[in-house]
């Protein structure tokens, strides 16, 4: 009876911190490790492997990497994965021009790729698997070349079951990189919505609210703004909600949305009642509505990418599959390669651990996807709208006061 009071009492302890932490947080948590702790509603939240430090300021809970307070506590193995890899990533959030595509489709792109290959974060993640099936290579090497006293023979399997099962192997492999792809390019696909969305929303506001609203439309311009800067907080795991929103959002309207669990979904609410704010007829609510019920829509499809992943029991099977394969095939290219057996398994581990690897890579999108130039574009294009439309009203009312309308004269007849 005891044991379960105090069971129940931790229990509800760990609620109560952690309902209170989420509250209270205004950032992502930054994990030691791969995976992120996450409640319901999609605000992080702390795990052991996570350092929690409360600044002074209010709403400014930040959670920090113990990467860069408690290196103690990791592993050297954890470490050189954080700095090559997680680092790595926000060095991919590529954004082309002309001048990019032009240089990508080059002649030169072989030997400029060539010659990058071994300062690529990707081969350089890789070095412990592609380095375990290299010395699994000079093993057998050694085995077979120094041990036949003892052996009867040469260590070594027939060629046949890697052929026979190189065509399942390469199957997987190519389904595991489409759907990380996929998923991938539908999250692009999103964001390049929003975008398109936050154009046309605010050009409705601005043309359709009345002209002596001004506020109401600098209001409307701060939210539509600070929704995207938010979302892409929401979805990152090194951002703090804070310093993205400071200088967006007014200080109250700052510390209101931080108070919130949810701060896109706060957002969106406040975007709802401005509109409502503005008294417009119902037509023109309810196509300001319709933009808004997209946000939602976006928002929602950002999350169930965030927090599904591609099947895990797809993944582990991939992954033992090739790293065992890649283990026994020095037993099966020995009697043809010898001593070659090393480097071709080198290479041949280097390629096939980087395709799988790829896959994995960009399986979560948003922390590769170029967001912070699509939030740029969102902050810029509909700031212009609301500069430009004074100047852009000018115009139409000179284009009507020059030109006298035909009047036209409608027969009796018709």
């Amino acid at each position: 009876m005891a044991s379960l009071c105090l069971s129940s009492a931790v229990s509800t302890s760990a609620s109560t911190q952690c309902s209170t932490f989420q509250q209270r947080t205004s950032g992502v948590a930054l994990p030691k490790r791969s995976m992120l702790g996450r409640s319901f509603a999609g605000k992080a939240i702390a795990s052991r492997a996570v350092r929690v430090v409360r600044p002074a300021t209010r709403g400014a809970l930040k959670v920090v990497a113990a990467v860069a307070t408690d290196e103690e506590e990791m592993s050297a193995m954890d470490k050189y994965d954080y700095e090559t890899r997680e680092v790595a990533r926000k060095y991919r959030r590529n954004v082309y021009g002309p001048p990019e595509w032009r240089r990508h489709r080059s002649v030169g792109r072989y030997s400029r790729h060539l010659s990058s290959m071994f300062s690529s974060s990707v081969v350089k993640g890789l070095l412990l698997p592609v380095g375990v099936c290299t010395f699994g290579a000079l093993a057998v090497c050694l085995t077979n070349d120094y041990a036949t006293e003892w052996l009867p023979s040469a260590v070594s399997i027939p060629m046949q079951p890697f052929t026979l099962s190189a065509p399942a192997l390469s199957l997987l492999l190519v389904f595991r990189t489409n759907a990380s792809y996929g998923r991938w390019w539908e999250a692009r696909k999103i964001w390049g919505g929003l975008l398109n969305r936050s154009r046309d929303f605010m050009r409705q506001g601005v043309t359709w609210m009345a002209p002596e609203d001004i506020l109401l439309k600098e209001q409307l311009l701060r939210y539509t703004t600070a929704f995207a800067f938010s979302l892409k907080v929401h979805l990152r795991g090194d951002e703090v909600m804070r310093d993205e929103l400071t200088g967006i959002l007014t200080p109250r309207e700052l510390e209101v949305a931080l108070d919130n669990v949810h701060v896109p979904n706060h957002i969106l609410r406040m975007i709802s009642a401005i509109v409502a704010k503005a008294e417009l007829n119902p037509i023109m609510t309810t196509q300001m509505d319709e933009n808004i019920t997209f946000f939602h829509d976006v928002l929602g499809k950002c999350e169930r990418i965030l927090k599904t992943p591609i099947p895990l029991s797809y993944t582990r099977h991939t992954s033992r599959f090739l790293l065992t394969w890649l283990l026994l095939l020095p037993l099966g290219i020995w009697d043809s390669c010898h001593w070659l057996s090393i480097p071709a398994e080198a290479f041949i581990a280097l390629f096939l651990l980087g395709i799988e690897d790829i896959g994995v890579q960009i399986e979560e999108p948003f922390s590769i996807l170029s967001c912070e130039a699509i939030c740029g574009s969102v902050k810029g294009n509909t700031a212009s709208i609301m500069e430009m439309q004074e100047r852009d009203n000018a115009l139409i009312e000179a284009s009507v006061s020059k030109n006298t309308m035909a009047k036209v004269t409608t027969p009796a007849s018709w």
